[in-house]
């Protein structure tokens, strides 16, 4: 997991958590009602009679300023202050997440900026920065012991696998290592270029280097052996603006105006598609799609074909699971809607839940809303058809949640966090 700021943890005496109440759907501003959310009322109201699941159980966390977080192996870590506060004196503290009990306490060193908070295998990776040469270490998951120290940024693999990037303006080497001692496996260098990487079911499957000169190289993060190259349209400067693997795609800019989408398997140019000529725009995956993010909202992009399936000003995808995407509103005040991955049409437009955000989206989606008496919703969101469960009910309001390893974690700007085990 990358660093996430979380802000400051609070008393782990919360009072107990009331019973589950059903959560009120009111009809979207400016949408009329459909058969569907109709439904999905008639349902919750079900969800809301019928006995309630196990109730989640809190872990207590002692009173740490602003942490980042990280679940690994049977432990919480937090390391505190977080990456977005100035250098300092900083520490990380490994809680037992079956009792709450305090197994191990490192200090980092003060004078420098936490970089990455990482899990490889049930051990800890940590990356700090002095102030322009980054240095990774691997901390032994039973007593926080330090197992070895080397220059560059850790980068998690498939298989409890570990790289470290040595990144500059002009060159950049990548090493795959064994987490167990930092001895190197391989190595891959180059001059000017940008890093990406292939993901999989399983982590990081292949690296990714394209250099500003044009020419793209795909290497086995196992191995270090190079699988592919083919030539890319050259950086228009230093680096490309776009140089990002998305499932079996290589998305590369150069051209003005244009994004090429290269087959990783082969090398050979599928299709390329008009983009801004500023900066001003992003790429993501969307599923089975490409999403382009600019001023003026989302495009989906098919991306075998590179054709446009559907594009809006007003539902931008920040999920996609079982072939459907969640959109979140432009005004953020309209919440989530359940929309068709092939034309962005809304199927049912579900109010003012939030996504609890995954590593991997699973089904079915965990969400959260406000109610009454300062208190949380906590649910599940079946995408296939809608249907809401309400799982809990959180004490407090909380501003973003995250869900790993049967654990949830919540955050709010008054910097606290809640801390959660849920049953299986």
């Amino acid at each position: 997991m990358t660093v996430i700021d979380l802000g400051e943890v609070g008393h782990p005496d919360e009072p107990t958590p009331p019973a589950p109440r059903r959560p009120r759907l009111r009809r979207s501003a400016g949408h009329p009602a459909s058969v569907a959310l109709i439904v999905l009322v008639v349902l919750l109201t079900m969800a809301g009679a019928a006995p309630g699941p196990t109730r989640l159980a809190p872990v207590p966390v002692p009173d740490v300023p602003e942490p980042s977080h990280l679940i690994v192996g049977g432990l919480l870590v937090l390391a505190y202050p977080s990456a977005l506060s100035p250098a300092g004196s900083r520490q990380l503290t490994a809680i037992d997440l079956a009792d709450g009990r305090v197994r191990w306490e490192v200090s980092l060193s003060p004078r420098h900026q936490l970089v990455v908070l990482e899990g490889v295998g049930d051990d800890v990776v940590v990356t700090t920065d002095p102030g322009g040469e980054p240095v990774s270490m691997v901390l032994d998951h039973a007593d926080g012991r330090t197992r070895w120290r080397q220059p560059g940024v850790a980068v998690p693999a498939r298989d409890g696998g570990l790289l470290l990037e040595d990144l500059h303006v002009d060159r950049l080497a990548v090493r795959g290592v064994d987490p167990a001692t930092g001895a190197a496996r391989w190595t891959v260098t180059a001059g000017a270029a940008t890093v990406g990487y292939r993901t999989g079911v399983r982590g990081v499957e292949e690296l990714v280097v394209v250099t500003s000169a044009g020419r793209a190289e795909a290497y086995d993060v196992g191995t270090g052996v190079r699988l592919l190259a083919f030539p890319v349209p050259p950086a228009r400067g230093d680096h490309h603006h776009v140089a990002q693997p998305v499932g079996d795609l290589l998305l590369v800019d150069g051209e003005p105006g244009l994004l090429a989408g290269y087959d990783l398997a082969s090398g050979r140019r599928r299709w390329d598609t008009p983009v801004p000529t500023s900066d001003g725009w992003s790429v993501r995956p969307c599923g089975d799609a490409v999403c382009l993010g600019a001023s003026f909202g989302t495009r989906v992009l098919d991306r075998v074909t590179g054709r446009e399936r559907w594009t809006s000003d007003w539902w931008a995808p920040v999920e996609s699971v079982a072939g459907r995407m969640i959109g979140v509103s432009a005004d953020g005040q309209q919440g989530l809607a359940l929309l068709d991955a092939a034309t962005g049409r809304p199927v049912v437009e579900l109010g003012r839940w939030e996504v609890v955000h995954q590593w991997q989206p699973t089904v079915p989606l965990l969400v959260v809303r406000p109610a009454s008496g300062d208190r949380q919703v906590l649910a599940e969101l079946d995408p296939t058809d809608g249907t809401v469960r309400v799982r809990d009910v959180l004490p407090g309001r909380w501003d973003a949640c995250w869900h790993r390893q049967g654990v949830l974690v919540c955050w709010r700007q008054r910097n606290t966090l809640g801390v959660w085990r849920m049953p299986g």
